[in-house]
């Protein structure tokens, strides 16, 4: 921004550096009939004539602003204008939410020298479409996205602010609109691991949030839970058994599959006889099976169906779902203290698959709660669900997606997913293997 030549004239004057002579000792009168004239180079000032106290000269050459004061030219400044800020408050990515919720931004930035700023975007990297809407307000940018899954998309916008006269400052975010995995793109890894040596009837599969250790459950041998490392977590071509087992046929010898909370400090199991029910454990040393015990507390499914087969909770433990095979059905459950099973009761609330499979084997959800999964023995498929909100299977609906997986195993009986979805891990008892998915994500 200029600075006004005659504020503080004579502070700036007596510090200023004379061109053409000695600043007089007697006080400076301006003289009227001032002029302001611009020059290429100070050769050109130098050279000029007929000043009258009080002109001003602007050199173009080096961007400086001097007086004349009777005797020479003096500097009075030099002419700046700083550009904004660098803006704040922009991240470099946004995952837009999948229900249409908008995502607000409101862009910081500052001119060192006062002036208003102007803001503007534009869209530099892929295309809007119908992926996304942007509305403006000064420096509030509202991205609202779309809920229809076709519209899914990626693109980034450049946030721009200028005072109209140094240039622009600019930052730049990536947005994403995803729905979720379509399960019918996954497509096998050809990876495996094959469990045969601990277990000839496996069902059930998870493993630790690292994805460093994972936990078969087998119902023979006798029916325990074994455990293995994975080297490279999450790629089953690196496991390797532990030599690590725990029993749980003390509590049910027909066990269907087993859960963790999220720190491996509980487990769970559920089974088909004596009766039909889930059974709680701890782990004194989170995920290492060696120190299970059976915390001798469990809940009782069999009124809602006699033939429990899968268990998962949300990410809290507040909730928990048991997918049962008497009535090809997924039912859901409260536990008003969270991981505590002697706090659950059921919410009257299911949600059937029977028009998918009629016998269901395995149950799992999305990290979000948005998806639901169920991989079943008469058609050897998953089959992909949506939840239009999150956990709650009273709002699901069947997404017309499935992945056939005869080619791995004919009787794939559990399923469990990579915390950010883009793996898929299927166990299935036809060749006692575990199977590694890529699902797009």
């Amino acid at each position: 921004m200029p600075r006004s030549p005659m504020r503080n004239l004579a502070d700036l004057l007596a510090t200023s550096g004379d061109l053409r002579g000695n600043i007089p000792n007697n006080r400076l009168t301006v003289e009227s009939g001032s002029t302001t004239s611009s020059f290429v180079n100070l050769n050109d000032l130098i050279a000029k004539t007929g000043m009258a106290v009080g002109d001003q000269a602007y050199v173009q050459e080096n961007n400086k602003l001097y007086l004349y004061n009777g005797a020479g030219w003096y500097l009075v400044a030099t002419v700046e204008n700083a550009q904004p800020t660098a803006i704040s408050g922009v991240e470099s990515a946004y995952e837009l939410a999948s229900d249409g919720t908008a995502t607000t931004i409101t862009a910081i930035s500052t001119d060192p020298d006062g002036f208003p700023l102007t803001w503007s975007y534009a869209v530099t990297t892929g295309s809007l479409g119908s992926t996304a809407s942007i509305s403006q307000t000064d420096n509030v940018f509202t991205i609202t996205p779309s809920t229809d899954e076709a519209n899914a998309g990626e693109f980034s916008i450049t946030f721009s602010v200028t005072d109209g006269a140094t240039g622009v400052v600019s930052a730049v975010s990536a947005f994403t609109l995803a729905f979720g995995i379509d399960i019918s793109q996954a497509v096998y890894d050809n990876k495996s691991f094959s469990v045969a040596s601990q277990t000839t009837s496996p069902f059930g599969i998870r493993f630790n949030t690292a994805g460093t250790k994972m936990y078969i459950l087998g119902t023979n041998n006798p029916s325990s839970v074994y455990q293995y490392s994975l080297t490279s977590s999450w790629n089953v071509n690196t496991a390797s058994y532990d030599n690590v087992s725990f029993r749980v046929d003390q509590q049910n010898t027909y066990p269907r599959s087993i859960a963790f909370n999220y720190n491996g400090s509980k487990m769970y199991m559920v089974g088909t006889n004596n009766p039909d029910s889930v059974y709680q454990y701890s782990l004194s040393s989170g995920w290492n099976l060696n120190t299970a015990s059976y915390d001798n507390v469990s809940f009782t499914v069999d009124q809602q169906d006699g033939t429990p087969f899968g268990i998962w909770f949300n990410t809290n433990g507040s909730k928990m779902y048991i997918l049962g095979r008497d009535n090809d059905t997924v039912y859901q459950y409260s536990l008003s203290s969270g991981w505590n099973l002697n706090t659950a009761s059921y919410d009257n609330v299911s949600f059937s698959v029977a028009s998918q499979d009629p016998a269901p084997d395995g149950l799992a959800f999305n990290a979000d709660g948005t998806k639901m999964y169920i991989v079943g023995q008469s058609n050897n498929r998953v089959f992909q669900y949506s939840l239009s909100t999150p956990f709650d299977i009273s709002t699901a609906s069947y997404d017309d997606a499935s992945l056939d997986v005869t080619s791995q195993d004919g009787s794939p009986c559990g399923i469990t997913f990579k915390p950010d979805d883009s793996k898929m891990y299927i166990i299935g008892y036809a060749a006692d293997a575990v199977y590694q998915y890529s699902t797009g994500l």
